[in-house]
């Protein structure tokens, strides 16, 4: 029996087949309508010749239409840097939309983060520790995406950057605007604020006009964690049916409508308080639209994932450096032959 061609192998047919092409002359090639000369485009992919002042998201705007894509062309490619006379292949379909491949498959990592302060301690994160996790991510070639982005990743329907990180924070300290918002906006990364209505407006909570600065930016969006923080996995004491299933609808309901009426803001993900849910939250969520839940169950999410039990990675503040590299697993090796 045959063995099946892996995506990567058929990709790589495909290319060859292609360059073989047009080494051989062979007309009906089109040369891109309007473009510089020597760009030629196929079904699949256009070669372009870099040129001197070329970037990876000017090459996305022009050929994609989206320049946010130039790392779909930089991860194709295998380089950092475009040299002028470069051949540059770009994808025009991604060749593999759900990073599955022979030696293993690609998980975004999605870092969940709670307040940030001088005197660090296991829910704290000092400003230095932070911005010099952040530095990590960006020296080390880590893509930091809207946490947005994965839903279109798990059905299937879009790619990922190889090297995908998603920053969340949790609760709705006023650190993560007076600490971790400056340190975001100096890498320009993108974060999702879980928030809990109830808490909203107190002494060290964040307020509805940092919120919408912090949303004007382009950076920040803000989904909902409850109303309360409670625990919604379990039964109260003496708790009937008829309560437990109100006060879960309240729970869920109240704070997107807030978020919805006050930030103006799609709601596509649900943090659980404590990680905990069940089938019936589950079941809530999907009839309000949502399109993910996430938990604080440690671990990458592959494309196959379940997109209501998302994993989260807790950084903790008492913590080193290698705790936090170790938490960055974004491929996992396994033979898939």
């Amino acid at each position: 029996m045959r063995k099946r061609p892996t995506p990567m192998a058929l990709v790589k047919y495909r290319l060859t087949c292609f360059l073989l092409i047009l080494l051989a002359g062979c007309a009906g090639i089109p040369v891109e309508p309007g473009g510089k000369p020597g760009v030629i485009r196929g079904e699949e992919y256009v070669i372009h010749p870099a040129a001197s002042g070329d970037t990876w998201a000017s090459l996305a705007d022009t050929y994609l239409r989206d320049k946010s894509k130039g790392w779909l062309i930089a991860d194709f490619n295998k380089s950092d840097e475009i040299v002028a006379g470069q051949q540059i292949v770009i994808p025009l379909v991604h060749p593999n939309p759900v990073g599955v491949y022979s030696s293993g498959y690609q998980t975004v990592m999605v870092l969940c983060y709670h307040r940030f302060g001088p005197n660090k301690s296991k829910m704290v994160i000092t400003p230095g520790d932070f911005d010099a996790q952040m530095a990590y991510l960006r020296k080390h070639d880590y893509r930091v995406i809207p946490l947005s982005s994965i839903h279109s990743f798990l059905k299937g329907e879009a790619a990922l950057p190889q090297r995908a990180v998603v920053i969340t924070i949790d609760d709705g300290y006023r650190s993560s605007y007076d600490i971790a918002y400056p340190i975001l906006k100096k890498y320009n990364f993108p974060v999702t604020l879980f928030v809990y209505s109830d808490f909203l407006g107190s002494r060290d909570a964040l307020g509805w006009s940092e919120m919408k600065e912090m949303i004007g930016s382009g950076l920040v969006d803000i989904q909902p964690h409850s109303k309360t923080h409670a625990s919604m996995a379990k039964r109260l004491a003496n708790e009937s049916d008829e309560a437990y299933r109100r006060r879960v609808d309240e729970e869920i309901r109240i704070p997107s409508q807030q978020i919805k009426k006050g930030l103006r803001l799609p709601l596509h993900t649900f943090a659980y308080p404590f990680g905990e849910s069940n089938e019936f939250m589950i079941s809530q969520l999907k009839s309000a639209d949502y399109n993910a839940g996430v938990t604080v169950v440690a671990g990458g999410n592959p494309a196959f994932a379940y997109p209501f039990k998302l994993r989260r990675t807790m950084i903790y503040g008492d913590r080193d450096m290698a705790s936090f590299v170790r938490s960055l697993r974004v491929f996992t090796t396994e033979n898939l032959k």
